[in-house]
């Protein structure tokens, strides 16, 4: 019987579904001959529990980013009690799912799961090894629990916070870098994608990302870098922010200026790939996939609590900046475009960064050692020790 791996994320934001899809893919492509399935853990709770969760947390971080930081890092000090009690309760057909589809290894892209399977390990209805891959540059307490028996995390700073801040030994914690989708880092034909995209080859292009909530003013940013350097190229990702693709398709053009709006594509490796910089909120995923393509990464807005903490390891590497606002943004753009030898330099500390190869070392670890705890056979009745 081919051993069985389930992959639980939660759609609270996109990035942890975003992780779990990527080492589905990976899973598919690496090892076949195992039965992998990718659920959103919320899916399996009460429709009132992810109502109040989902619309929750974008109101707090868009609209109370104070409060949210407030939260962020009460949780960090200690887990919430009656937090807890809540999602205990509301898992209670997550738990019987994941006992029914009697899985080898639980393997977690977001802090609910782990949260409430941690219980029924405990209890004694789940007996099979829960581990997490860690979606930020940083070491929260939401992520640790007594039952997670191994992290994958994004580099040794964040291994050493796990291991000083909870405990968690060296054996059970895993650097591989956040997993991102296959293509970002892989070689392409540059010429062939700016002639699809209408790029020219000698001009400067610039990458706006926009998500859905804590979004920076890009319209504002690309009329006063347009004023100062009118031959930059501008592609602006809007995703499905209807009223972000309208302001930005709203700037005054200098003649001759090339500006692509877009709204949800997948086509991100390659935009990534022809752009000399890119700009965005420092979410886990978008960083990890930025420094995965080796691009320099300037931070345009940042949730509080975990968005700052991968700004500040995009920082910390060289690999990126912050500007905040539309003047210190533009400021900085305009700084790079005009230095090749400091761009250079950013775009080698993002590939130093970059792990491209994070889902497939996730999965050849998790692989290894499911195939060989399913070659274990099962103690015989008679060999159980009594309880």
């Amino acid at each position: 019987m081919a051993a069985r791996v389930l992959l639980l994320s939660g759609s609270a934001g996109h990035g942890h579904v975003k992780v779990a899809e990527a080492l589905l893919a990976a899973f598919q492509a690496r090892h076949p001959g195992l039965v992998v399935e990718h659920w959103d853990a919320l899916e399996h709770m009460p429709g009132w529990f992810r109502g109040v969760y989902r619309r929750g947390y974008v109101a707090l971080v868009d609209r109370f980013p104070g409060l949210w930081r407030r939260l962020y890092a009460s949780t960090d000090r200690a887990h919430s009690w009656l937090g807890h009690r809540i999602s205990r309760l509301a898992a209670r057909r997550l738990v019987r799912d994941v006992v029914a589809w009697r899985p080898d290894l639980v393997l977690c892209t977001h802090f609910l799961a782990p949260e409430v399977l941690s219980v029924a390990i405990e209890r004694g209805r789940l007996d099979v090894p829960v581990e997490i891959v860690v979606t930020d540059h940083d070491a929260h307490r939401s992520w640790h629990w007594p039952r997670v028996s191994r992290a994958f995390v994004a580099s040794q700073h964040v291994a050493g916070r796990f291991e000083l801040k909870f405990g968690m030994p060296p054996s059970s914690l895993c650097v591989t870098g956040i997993p991102v989708r296959e293509g970002f880092g892989t070689p392409r034909d540059l010429h062939a994608v700016r002639r699809r995209l209408g790029l020219f080859e000698q001009r400067p292009t610039v990458l706006f990302l926009s998500g859905g909530f804590a979004a920076a003013p890009f319209a504002e940013a690309i009329d006063a870098l347009w004023r100062s350097r009118p031959d930059v190229q501008v592609l602006a990702v809007c995703g499905r922010n209807q009223r972000q693709q309208e302001r930005v398709r709203a700037v005054t053009r200098p003649p001759g200026s090339v500006l692509h709006v877009l709204g949800f594509v997948e086509e991100i490796p390659d935009l990534m790939a022809v752009a000399d910089v890119v700009v965005s909120k420092s979410g886990g995923i978008t960083t990890s996939e930025c420094m995965a393509a080796g691009r320099p990464l300037l931070v345009s807005a940042h949730i509080a609590g975990q968005e700052e903490r991968n700004a500040d390891a995009v920082a910390e590497a060289g690999a990126g900046a912050r500007g905040l606002s539309v003047d210190s943004l533009v400021s900085r753009l305009r700084v790079l475009l005009d230095d090749p030898a400091a761009l250079a330099a950013m775009a080698l500390a993002a590939r130093r960064m970059g792990r491209p190869d994070a889902a497939a070392c996730v999965v050849d670890d998790v692989a290894a050692r499911v195939a060989a705890r399913a070659e274990v056979p099962a103690p015989r009745e008679q060999d159980r020790t009594p309880a």
